[in-house]
């Protein structure tokens, strides 16, 4: 099941982004966008998974800002599912395009995206710590 993310899930999703990120978010970054409408949980028997897309007033583009499966349940459609409902979220709110950064050393993360029909835009160097940002975005 796919909804809205409650404080309850925090620690949850805390320990997927543990997992799956070099640099993860602290906690207070996912409870400030807690009253975010994008800021989705995949559930079953726990928090499997989560994506943040940011809705704003501009209605030419969304940002996914972050999408995450736990370890022990990857390669089950589970991303695939959440990256959808984002998308189906934003179009709901009049955006006609959404838009991320991925690592340029996440390969796999790449794919994905190019697999959702993602394709690449531009390139941000250094905009993570230790890595340059390829900018992905998909007309929807």
């Amino acid at each position: 099941m796919i909804r809205r993310a409650v404080i309850s899930d925090i620690s949850e999703i805390v320990e997927i982004e543990n997992c799956s990120f070099n640099v993860p978010w602290p906690d207070f970054l996912f409870k400030a966008h807690l009253n975010n409408p994008g800021f989705l949980v995949y559930v079953e028997g726990g928090v499997l998974g989560y994506a943040i897309v940011s809705v704003c007033d501009d209605k030419r583009k969304a940002h996914l800002q972050s999408i995450a499966v736990h370890r022990d349940h990857l390669r089950q459609g589970i991303a695939s599912k959440l990256l959808e409902w984002c998308i189906d979220l934003v179009k709901l709110y009049g955006f006609n395009k959404i838009m991320l950064e991925v690592r340029e050393m996440n390969i796999a993360g790449q794919l994905f995206y190019f697999k959702n029909g993602f394709r690449v835009e531009g390139k941000i160097e250094r905009y993570y710590f230790d890595d340059n940002a390829i900018v992905m975005g998909r007309d929807i």
